[in-house]
């Protein structure tokens, strides 16, 4: 049995100790002690399994916002709340966010110790459960996200010419997600012309189906990859939230195997909720040293921050040459991270020549003679076939029901 950790969050130096007496004393183990409420959601890890208990914090805060934020993180973790008063119309509104107990202290803390093993024990047995033999940790296709805090690293070519390769060796259903919320970029390297894009979606995301999901995608020759496309205006942009993000992959899920996603080198709050929901994050590197050092750093904050688990990084060489200063050994020596892919350099400008002409490198359904990065992306995307366990792992009787 995988037992779940104890998480305590609460800016009361003496209730804390307490706190952790009782916890010891049932021989749990605890997973985070948090002394800020209102930055606990940064601390709380979002893959093991915890139990929280939150106590009603001392100075005035949004403590809705508190359970919120932690949920996002960690959906799974239940919440024990500690309130310091008897009011009804708080504990009623706690329990609509997702609280799972309400104990008031200082009065019914002796309880605290039958509900914490009778919570830890169904965390736990919950856990094991979906992990069982033929369990997955997230339903339906995989998400696939390109990553790199350098900009212009090519994480947009990259994402178009990755998806059109697990689509033409494999014949799976790929959606290609554009998350530079801003001004976006699969739109101006294609040259397309669509009016329909993510926010035509914002109103129906909490029950979109593959009718009003399919109405907004353009279809990407030769292989029928699926692009969504970001909004047209900022202002559209501002209106998107983490829970936005959360609620687009849980459905896009359904009826695709591979949703790739092309994110923006800033860490705002749409970058760091795709990097979380991603079974895999692929970061785009140049072999230089500006350029791993900041790869380090990056890694860091989502290792601190639990944004991510290492086990899903891989990293991706793009633009490489044997004339590189920075060989891949030296690269082995400096991260533990793998690479899972290395994109030689353009020297006949092959790339290059597919921007200006707005088409992807890979257009046509072969794989003999190809060179050079086309070459490359190929060898990557059957490189992620292969560790994913073949073709068209995923059932989809949504999608197979819609298309």
């Amino acid at each position: 049995m995988n037992t779940a950790k104890i998480s305590i969050i609460t800016d009361d130096s003496r209730l804390m100790q307490q706190l952790v007496q009782h916890v010891n004393f049932l021989n749990l183990s605890i997973g985070e002690t948090i002394d800020k409420p209102r930055e606990a959601y940064m601390h709380l890890h979002p893959l093991e399994p915890r139990v929280v208990l939150l106590a009603e914090p001392l100075e005035e805060m949004s403590i809705p916002q508190i359970i919120q934020q932690l949920k996002k993180v960690n959906n799974s973790a239940p919440i024990i709340f500690m309130s310091r008063e008897d009011r009804f119309e708080q504990i009623r509104e706690l329990y609509r966010c997702g609280v799972s107990d309400v104990l008031r202290v200082p009065d019914e803390l002796g309880q605290l110790e039958l509900l914490l093993d009778k919570t830890v024990r169904q965390t736990s047995d919950n856990r094991d459960r979906s992990r069982a033999p033929g369990s997955t940790g997230s339903d339906g296709g995989e998400v696939i996200a390109l990553y790199s805090a350098k900009g212009g690293s090519g994480t947009t070519t990259a994402g178009i010419n990755l998806a059109q390769g697990l689509a033409i060796q494999s014949g799976a259903r790929v959606l290609l997600i554009d998350l530079n919320m801003q001004f976006g970029g699969l739109q101006q390297y294609l040259d397309i012309q669509f009016e329909r894009n993510l926010g035509d979606l914002k109103s129906v995301l909490r029950e979109l189906t593959y009718s009003q999901l399919d109405n907004v995608l353009y279809k990407l020759a030769p292989s029928d990859v699926h692009l969504l496309l970001s909004p047209a205006h900022p202002q559209e942009a501002e209106n998107f939230k983490g829970e936005d993000i959360e609620l687009l992959f849980a459905a896009c899920r359904a009826h695709f195997d591979y949703i790739v996603l092309d994110l923006p080198k800033e860490l705002n709050e749409i970058s760091i909720c795709a990097l979380g929901q991603a079974d895999r994050v692929l970061y785009l590197l140049h072999l230089d040293r500006p350029s791993i050092v900041r790869m380090k750093g990056v890694f860091d904050i989502l290792e601190r921050y639990h944004l991510t688990h290492e086990e899903k990084l891989s990293i991706v060489v793009n633009r490489h040459s044997k004339k590189n200063d920075v060989t891949l050994e030296h690269l082995a020596k400096m991260t533990m991270i793998p690479v899972v892919g290395v994109l030689s350099e353009d020297v006949k400008r092959n790339v290059q020549t597919s921007m200006n002409l707005g088409k992807p490198l890979l257009t046509e359904k072969k794989v003999k003679g190809l060179k050079g990065p086309a070459k490359d992306y190929m060898a990557l995307a059957a490189a992620l076939l292969k560790q994913e366990g073949g073709v068209n792992s995923v059932h989809l009787p949504s999608a197979k029901q819609s298309s």
